[in-house]
């Protein structure tokens, strides 16, 4: 749904149910608008894509953990063994689909690649055939199938493009495969570690990694440069992530799963207001039926019947 790690959802008691409805959809829209634009501010920056995320992950890293220390979330940490596996497999799967994410931004357009980022809840549901042996309802194959139509339709692979066009949309489908197994592999941990820990140390073990490949011969050189990449860090992820949690916490799951749609809305919006980039009328078709599948299966048509193959 977006370039965010994603974060188990953790019971709260809601003495206003209505109001604390009100606020996660309103703090989900937000998340949702903020994460479109982030395409945007990786072209602006006019870094590499290995940069990018190691300063988003730098800056993350330090923003996160300074709010998880003072919010209390450190005192007493402690991680076992398959903890400290599902956490660094997170957090390298999450920042490798940032790497794919920020250079398929720059082969096709911020719409587009956000668009086929959209596939990615249809590849857990194929990785929940392959790894645990699930068998789909009729209701979710029918989603499945609508959404890789409508991939293929946009990616228009007999079409004329501009170069890298295609292997673009192979990059937005990579991310989109690394952050189905980010998912995995977090919600392993659901209810055991803080979701603001687990960003925290996604981001740490990021910056580890990507320091050494990070070019630091191509450092931003103009301020404006300079101000995309600090927006990033701090806008985009620390200040986004803290606004999905609340979400998470007080919106309904369905509230979640629609207002999610806002985020490719957003980077379609983005493509056209900065950089006069409009959808061929065949590739809006292709952006609909990804968009329509997706939300048809969030809604849960299909979903509550799976059930595990003999």
């Amino acid at each position: 749904m977006n370039p965010a790690p994603p974060a188990p959802m953790p019971s709260a008691t809601t003495p206003n149910p209505q109001a604390d409805e009100r606020l996660g959809r309103l703090l989900m829209i937000a998340a949702m608008v903020i994460s479109g634009t982030i395409g945007f501010f990786v072209l602006m920056s006019g870094q590499p894509a290995l940069n990018v995320v190691f300063f988003r992950c730098l800056i993350g890293s330090l923003s996160l953990c300074a709010w998880c220390a003072y919010r209390g979330y450190w005192r007493g940490f402690r991680m076992a063994r398959w903890q400290v596996v599902n956490v660094v497999l997170g957090a390298v799967t999450l920042v490798s689909n940032w790497y794919f994410l920020f250079t398929a931004y720059k082969l096709t357009s911020v719409g587009i690649t956000t668009v086929v980022y959209n596939v990615q809840p249809f590849l857990l549901v194929l990785a929940g055939i392959v790894v645990t042996r699930e068998r789909p309802s009729l209701a979710t194959m029918g989603c499945l199938g609508v959404a890789f139509a409508g991939l293929v339709i946009l990616a228009e692979p007999g079409g004329v493009h501009g170069q890298g066009y295609l292997l673009g949309v192979a990059s937005a489908l990579a991310a989109a495969t690394l952050y189905a197994a980010t998912t995995l592999f977090t919600k392993k941990l659901a209810g055991t570690i803080r979701p603001e820990n687990i960003a925290a140390l996604h981001m740490v073990i990021g910056a580890v990694v990507f320091v050494w490949m990070a070019d630091f011969g191509q450092l931003p050189s103009a301020p404006r440069e300079w101000g995309a990449i600090v927006t990033l860090g701090l806008f985009h992820t620390t200040f986004m992530y803290l606004l999905l949690y609340g979400a998470f916490q007080k919106a309904s799951t369905s509230s979640l799963a629609v207002f999610g749609f806002v985020y490719p809305v957003v980077a379609v919006a983005v493509d056209f207001l900065a950089f006069d980039i409009v959808l061929h009328p065949t590739q809006w078709l292709g952006g609909a039926m990804i968009v329509l599948a997706a939300g048809w299966y969030a809604r849960g048509m299909g979903v509550s019947t799976t059930r595990k193959a003999a």
